[in-house]
């Protein structure tokens, strides 16, 4: 099953991993989104169970969180960044639009 993960709104010079069910997805130590469309990465895996779980690290803020997902079909999961630097998760059954 195909698990889709997009770093979306909010990143500047952060450095990101990614990993599902422990196994690293996304690595990116100088990550920033592009404001026109606000994308910033994006990194598709195929999953063989569900749920899995997804962590997020940005080791230069400190910030680890990780969420459980379910995979049941094709999986759309958006992450965020606020000003704040809390991460926002989106999950979708519907692939993210970018103009």
């Amino acid at each position: 099953m195909l698990l889709h993960i997009a770093l979306q709104e909010g990143f500047h010079r952060d450095d990101v991993r990614v990993s599902v069910d422990a196994r690293e997805a996304l690595v990116n130590d100088d990550l920033t989104t592009r404001r026109q469309t606000g994308y910033a990465a994006s990194v598709e895996i195929e999953v063989t169970r569900s749920p899995v779980v997804v962590e997020v690290v940005l080791t230069k803020r400190g910030v680890t969180q990780g969420k459980s997902v379910s995979v049941d079909g094709p999986t759309y999961v958006g992450l965020s960044l606020t000003a704040e630097g809390s991460l926002v998760w989106k999950i979708s059954q519907q692939p993210f639009g970018y103009l």
